[in-house]
């Protein structure tokens, strides 16, 4: 916020993200077309509840979505799906840089062919994108599964 009596500026946050909850014993992986995806405007949908933006005293909110893909739990993303689907987003992200802040929606528990911490990879190339002074909030389920990595390239959790 701004000192006292000055206008308050308005807050640039994105909203993005992956869930699915992976399964390394299941035969079959999850692929591209196993995602529903909502990219722009559409994303706003999923998320009823956000505030829009209007609290006396508070800065505006700019709500900025990019990409959220969401798939049933099955077996491990296909790594050719897991890069088209973050390949995408950070170029959603890209395009609306600066932002405040990010709403990273993830599962936790999402399993990708090749790669031992999917949730922080996403975070990590979204972090490097963003920069440090970029807010992320990460959105998890109960059960998710936080790593040390995850922990130092996100600043808010919450399930």
């Amino acid at each position: 916020m701004t000192g006292a009596g000055a206008p308050a500026r308005n807050w640039r946050i994105g909203i993005g993200g992956m869930t699915t909850e992976g399964n390394t014993f299941a035969p079959l992986p999850t692929m591209l077309g196993d995602f529903e995806t909502l990219r722009g405007p559409e994303l706003l949908t999923r998320y009823p509840f956000m505030p829009d933006g209007v609290f006396p005293g508070w800065p505006e909110i700019a709500w900025l979505p990019a990409l959220h893909a969401d798939a049933l739990p099955g077996g491990p993303v296909a790594a050719a799906a897991y890069t088209t689907l973050k390949r995408e987003m950070l170029d959603r992200v890209r395009a609306m840089l600066p932002l405040d802040g990010f709403v990273l929606d993830l599962h936790g528990a999402m399993a990708v062919e090749g790669l031992d911490d999917a949730e922080a990879d996403l975070a990590a190339a979204l972090r490097d994108l963003v920069g440090p002074r970029c807010l992320i909030s990460a959105s998890m389920d109960l059960h998710g599964n936080v790593s040390a990595r995850l922990v130092e390239l996100v600043n808010l959790f919450t399930a």
